[in-house]
């Protein structure tokens, strides 16, 4: 076997073990989009014979990419889809919900948890897997792309700040959310095997010659079936959820300091003791 096919069979091993390991019951839930993180941790469920029930949502005024190829791979592989329609016309209590009830500090925690406040309520099983956090080892945001790319030392460094514990990608937000609706939230990403195997890595070699290559090889004959899947988008951006967002920027109680950022009415409502009242 050449080394690349080790490389590649290793990773679906990592990922499958994780799952086989953390979670008892053949029933599972996952938070599925058209990313390959997502279509990864599903595949691997998938190889492991549970019964997947894909969970995706889309604002209600409005369709996108991830949610519509969500629903074009559940259709082609018999999984269960459930759609949750996320409203858009309560905007400014969710805010204060989000805040209030799950302690959101920054725009990417308010942002990323809101559609799930919407979709948990939808979920049946116990288990909910997710692709979580799979973006912070390939660098593929434009500041990793900028800034980090090499050399690796540099990179490292980069993908050492992203899986700090306030960091990636607001986990600790999204396991509260699923902690107050009972449910047990599966992060294959995060599994301490796998991040040693991505840190293999430099930047060329996980993003060259196609993005996030060596996980759509190792679950090649599934990623075949589905046609072509887009490189990385952030969920909040791909949504519309940045941009429905900016409409609190014209909301004078959310906004009470007249920002023009939302990055900054998040940073004011940090400390909910002085603004609570």
């Amino acid at each position: 076997m050449k080394d690349n096919q080790i490389l590649y069979f290793m990773i679906n091993k990592l990922l499958e073990n994780h799952i086989k390991n953390n979670v008892s019951d053949k029933n599972i839930a996952v938070l599925l989009s058209g990313g390959v993180d997502s279509l990864s941790v599903a595949f691997a469920c998938e190889k492991l014979k549970y019964n997947i029930t894909a969970y995706s949502f889309k604002l209600d005024n409005q369709s996108n990419y991830d949610f519509d190829k969500a629903e074009e791979v559940a259709r082609k592989m018999n999984w269960k889809f459930v759609e949750c329609i996320v409203p858009t016309n309560n905007l400014r209590q969710d805010f204060l919900h989000l805040n209030k009830k799950y302690e959101c500090i920054k725009k990417t925690h308010y942002e990323c948890v809101f559609p799930f406040m919407y979709l948990y309520p939808l979920i049946t099983e116990k288990y909910v897997i997710s692709g979580w956090a799979a973006d912070g080892y390939y660098g593929v945001s434009k500041k990793a792309c900028i800034n980090y790319k090499e050399p690796k030392s540099k990179f490292d460094e980069f993908r050492d700040d992203y899986f700090k514990n306030f960091n990636r990608a607001g986990y600790n937000w999204h396991t509260l959310l699923a902690h107050k609706h009972n449910k047990i939230f599966i992060t294959p990403y995060l599994d301490e095997e796998v991040k040693k195997y991505f840190y293999q890595f430099d930047w060329y070699s996980l993003n060259k010659p196609n993005q996030k290559h060596h996980v759509r090889n190792a679950y090649k004959e599934y990623f075949d079936r589905i046609d072509t899947v887009k490189n990385h988008i952030n969920l909040q951006i791909g949504s519309g959820i940045t941009r429905l967002f900016e409409k609190l920027i014209e909301d004078s109680i959310i906004n009470f300091k007249n920002r023009k950022r939302i990055m900054d009415i998040c940073r004011d409502w940090k400390d909910k003791e002085k603004y609570h009242g």
